[in-house]
């Protein structure tokens, strides 16, 4: 069978790929400027398409960028939820999630700062970008309620307090390395970084 018989015309398949090739220039563009640099016009140009069939594919730059970073996202959040399956205490498991944390940072920093600083859309809330970073926060709250219930941590801690605490601590270990072009050591980092946590969690 030939290969127009098996997938259709080459047109149609040209087609077919446009928007996996439209998100690919949008990200391209996130990662090399953030998100004051983009525009549909910009995307458009970067994937030789024009700027009307952006919008025929995606309503807004919105509904663009959201869709980018959902890509972008969820492996990685998906990779975690592997990881921490094979966890069996509180201490590896936070280590799992700082590291793949600071890693992420480290690996895409520009695309980072995008999701969790720069964007701001009204309907966010609901959004299934929105279900994946909940999706991740809440690792580090069951990871804390999980240590509370083994006895291996404090039973008073706030569990989304040490949320908190653990991402913006990492936050300003990327500030000053990944974010400022320094090299990092992200496990040893991560490590550091829980073990110091743990000082003021742990049980006695």
């Amino acid at each position: 069978m030939s290969d127009t018989a098996k997938d259709g015309p080459a047109w149609r398949r040209r087609k077919n790929d446009r928007p996996t090739e439209i998100i690919a220039a949008a990200r391209e563009m996130l990662e090399a400027k953030g998100l004051s640099g983009v525009s549909m016009a910009r995307i458009a140009a970067r994937a030789h398409v024009s700027e009307a069939l952006v919008y025929r594919y995606f309503d807004s730059k919105q509904a663009l960028i959201n869709q980018v970073l959902t890509e972008w996202a969820e492996p990685f959040i998906t990779s975690l939820m592997a990881k921490l399956d094979g966890a069996t205490t509180a201490r590896q498991r936070l280590v799992l999630i700082a590291t793949s944390y600071l890693r992420g940072m480290d690996d895409t920093p520009r695309l980072h700062r995008v999701f969790y600083q720069e964007l701001r859309w009204q309907d966010y809330a609901g959004s299934p970008l929105h279900k994946l970073n909940r999706r991740f926060a809440n690792t580090v709250v069951e990871a804390v309620e999980a240590g509370i219930a083994t006895g291996e941590l404090r039973a008073d801690l706030d569990a989304p307090m040490v949320r908190d605490m653990l991402f913006g601590g990492l936050e300003h270990v990327a500030m000053r390395t990944s974010f400022a072009g320094r090299p990092v050591d992200v496990e040893q980092q991560a490590r550091s970084f829980v073990e110091t946590l743990l000082i003021g969690l742990a049980t006695k």
